[in-house]
């Protein structure tokens, strides 16, 4: 019984999340964008239901169904007829046939090999600047003494990434930290659709949104993307201004632990961060 009330639930919470993120990439995209001819003067921004329901080939009703959340089966020709109509990235095109409960498609190209360059300087420079360690709900598991000081991690009583950078002094350390509070969330939200009936994710966001309007914004735009190398600056007590790359590397298949590595974008010449 009740690994059937976690299947309903999981399945009401994709159809939910499904609803939601068609609305917000319908209400990112213009008619000029994809190449409709408007004259009327518009109340809300945004594609309208039967504009997207032409571009797919499928009924207007259909499609406000869908985007209702309502329990109907949707073929991949359909996702992707969709996709396509809301010029949807790979990566939202994956995270569109996993709320449908559909199996995510290989990617249409091969994904880029990683930099091997980063590897190398993350050797070079033996992890001399700022790391840690994060489980999968984004708890911080370790920390060295460069990410204690500089970004301030696993102090003041808070030892989750995320909700310090929203809610910490550690989101107080970037320059572009409107930038790196965007990106880290849109890896949240692509990293929760994994797993659609864990009730921490949610749980996660209900109380980001409660305590961070900014987050609450963001969570909200329902923007994903995967997990690479960021460009981050940083306010150093120290050195004043510093320029990192940070590099992010699963430690395990299931991705339940990440190593995050603030790398400089040079080893020589780099001034050294106090100790």
């Amino acid at each position: 019984m009740d690994s059937i009330t976690s299947r309903t639930g999981g399945q009401k919470k994709r159809r939910t999340g499904l609803a939601h993120f068609l609305r917000s990439r319908r209400a990112g995209l213009s008619p000029e964008d994809v190449g409709l001819a408007t004259t009327d003067r518009r109340a809300r921004a945004g594609l309208r239901r039967e504009e997207v329901a032409v571009l797919a080939g499928v009924s207007a009703s259909w499609y406000t169904w869908l985007e209702q959340g309502r329990p109907i089966r949707v073929s991949d020709g359909i996702l992707d007829a969709i996709s396509r109509a809301l010029r949807l990235s790979e990566l939202e095109r994956v995270h569109l046939y996993r709320l449908a409960d559909a199996n995510p498609p290989l990617p249409v190209t091969r994904t880029a090999l990683p930099d091997l360059g980063l590897f190398q300087r993350t050797v070079d420079a033996q992890l001399s600047g700022p790391s840690c360690v994060i489980d999968r709900y984004w708890e911080i598991l370790v920390v060295n003494q460069q990410a204690a000081k500089t970004l301030r991690l696993g102090r003041d009583g808070n030892n989750n990434y995320l909700t310090s950078l929203f809610t910490g002094s550690h989101g107080t350390r970037y320059l572009n930290r409107q930038q790196v509070a965007r990106r880290m969330t849109a890896r949240f939200r692509a990293q929760a659709s994994y797993v659609p009936d864990d009730p921490r994710y949610d749980q996660m966001a209900d109380q980001l949104s409660r305590s961070s309007h900014e987050f609450a914004e963001l969570w909200d735009r329902h923007e994903v993307e995967d997990f690479g190398p960021t460009t981050v600056e940083l306010n150093h007590s120290d050195d004043g201004p510093l320029t990192f790359e940070l590099f992010t590397m699963d430690l395990d298949e299931a991705a339940s632990t990440r190593l995050l590595v603030y790398l400089p974008p040079g080893v020589d010449g780099f001034p050294s961060i106090s100790r």
